[in-house]
């Protein structure tokens, strides 16, 4: 049976001191080398004083001493260095690489069936280059139906033209509508007319101005009216004549009169005397009553004669005169309706003409279209998302048919939400973590914050947060893999972080103790 020996209070075997020296040997040892603390004892149970008390293991001191000054060193040099040190604050980002100008998206500016595509995806082209020519037959046919169209306009209005500035010899188109013809031809007629009349009013007999036909109608119209003239004046000279034939008779009636008077006054003379009887009175008196009859009658016939002179007269006259009346009336009639046809023709002009506008804004339009048919590339770059990939295809003038990637560098364009944006400015320094090539083996790109969009995006199905765009510029273009270098793509997500700015150790553990202040303020 093994025992533990305890040993009163203040006492040690041999009679060594609590402190453990036993007066004999300096060291605090006994002379048989054992040590003067607790000592299990081998013995048998009879040779030592037993206690039912319990047992007290003491450790050495300087172990407990050593601990608690290393946790308190380790303590202390930690919070120093959390006060001193120092770490890059990084802002997480997410987003793609795109190319530094925009991708372009080549569609057609009108709807069109291709005819034949020039390109593959992912195919190189340079600016200019051929991609798609679609159908141009629909467009020419519409093209050459509207020239048709124009030409007959502009030879219909030539054509108005010419007759509203009196040319002659211009045939009309044959497509014209017959009514204008029609129109055409009785204003022509009319300005024949017209012409005949005023050659009329201006007593020209030759007509060298005039057509045959208008020069014949020139002719007998003057016949006629010299015809008239010629009958007026014969009357008026007739007349003269009968007055003068009457004046010379009223002369002799009158001569005639005075000798029967004078012998009437003999008679009576004579009579009164009783040289004759009274029937040679009465007969004289009744030859001078027959000569002042002749005499009156006579004067009366002048004085008609003289009327009827200057009735013809005038009627020679009225003959001129009314002839030139006529003319003026048939002129101005003519005048009148040449007018209205006038002002028909310029309708019909000024309607063709709104026409033709119409038809040419067509016309270049379809033109235009036609330039359209072969779609070029606007920029140097690689073909990609080719959707018109066979003759065919139907194209609209909203959706793009392709778009080509642009040649140009890459860059990191990311998000910024609206939380991280305080501390970030251009010029700031980003890794950027490609998916495509996981980190732990592949690494990271080196790059530069560039540009940050001045107002934030709305939130949409994709992000549900307002945020920040930004572009950043790589370092390099490519990651090696196994030493040879790959290049970046188009599309490849990313994740970045910005270097915003060194923030000491210790405020991590100060932003913990804040914000756990905060939620015990705001919590229920």
């Amino acid at each position: 049976m093994v025992r533990i020996q305890a040993f009163p209070p203040g006492q040690q075997p041999n009679g060594s001191s609590p402190n453990g020296h036993n007066g004999h040997s300096p060291n605090g040892h006994s002379p048989n080398g054992h040590s003067g603390d607790a000592v299990l004892s081998t013995t048998p149970s009879r040779q030592l004083e037993t206690f039912d008390k319990p047992v007290i293991l003491r450790q050495s001191p300087r172990w407990s001493r050593a601990v608690v000054w290393s946790i308190v060193g380790v303590t202390t040099a930690t919070v120093a260095w959390s006060f001193l040190a120092k770490f890059e604050q990084a802002i997480p980002a997410q987003g793609k690489l795109e190319p530094q100008a925009m991708v372009q998206p080549v569609q057609a500016p009108v709807g069109g069936v291709v005819q034949q595509v020039h390109v593959q995806e992912g195919q190189a082209v340079q600016r200019g280059d051929l991609l798609i020519s679609l159908d141009p037959r629909t467009s020419q046919a519409q093209l050459a139906s509207l020239q048709a169209i124009q030409t007959k306009i502009n030879e219909e209005n030539a054509f108005y033209r010419s007759q509203l500035a009196d040319q002659t010899g211009v045939a009309a188109p044959a497509e014209i509508s017959p009514s204008l013809v029609q129109l055409t031809s009785n204003r022509s007629a009319l300005m024949a007319e017209n012409a005949l009349y005023r050659a009329q009013l201006a007593g020209d007999t030759t007509g060298a101005s005039l057509s045959p036909a208008q020069r014949e109608r020139l002719q007998a119209a003057n016949a006629d009216l010299d015809s008239r003239l010629s009958i007026a004046r014969l009357e008026v000279e007739q007349f003269k004549r009968q007055l003068t034939q009457t004046q010379a008779q009223l002369a002799n009636a009158r001569q005639d009169l005075a000798l029967n008077q004078d012998i009437l006054i003999r008679v009576q003379s004579l009579q009164s005397e009783g040289g004759i009887g009274e029937i040679p009175l009465l007969q004289q008196g009744q030859e001078v009553k027959n000569k002042q009859t002749e005499v009156n009658r006579l004067v009366e016939e002048e004085q008609r004669l003289m009327v009827a002179i200057a009735q013809a007269e005038e009627k020679f006259r009225n003959t001129q005169t009314t002839s030139q009346d006529d003319l003026q009336r048939r002129i101005a009639l003519n005048d009148n309706q040449i007018a209205n046809i006038d002002s028909q023709l310029t309708k019909t002009i000024l309607e063709n003409d709104k026409r033709l506008q119409e038809v040419e804004s067509q016309i270049t339009e379809l033109q235009q279209t036609l330039v359209y048919q072969e779609l070029r590339a606007p920029i140097n770059g690689t073909v990609f998302n080719l959707k018109a990939n066979q003759p065919g295809f139907v194209t609209n003038s909203t959706e793009p048919i392709m778009e080509i990637v642009p040649d140009d560098a890459l860059v990191a364009r990311v998000f910024i939400t609206n939380r991280d944006i305080g501390f970030v400015e251009p010029g700031m320094r980003v890794d950027v973590r490609i998916d495509s090539f996981p980190y732990s083996e592949f690494g990271d790109v080196k790059g530069t914050l560039t540009h940050i969009g001045s107002d934030a995006l709305p939130p949409d199905q994709i992000n549900p947060q307002y945020r920040f765009p930004a572009d950043i510029t790589l370092e390099e273009q490519f990651i090696v893999i196994n030493g040879q270098p790959v290049q970046l793509q188009s599309g490849m997500s990313l994740n970045a972080n910005i270097k915003t700015r060194p923030k000491r150790v210790i405020m991590i553990f100060a932003d913990l103790f804040t914000r756990k202040i905060d939620s015990l303020k705001t919590g229920r």
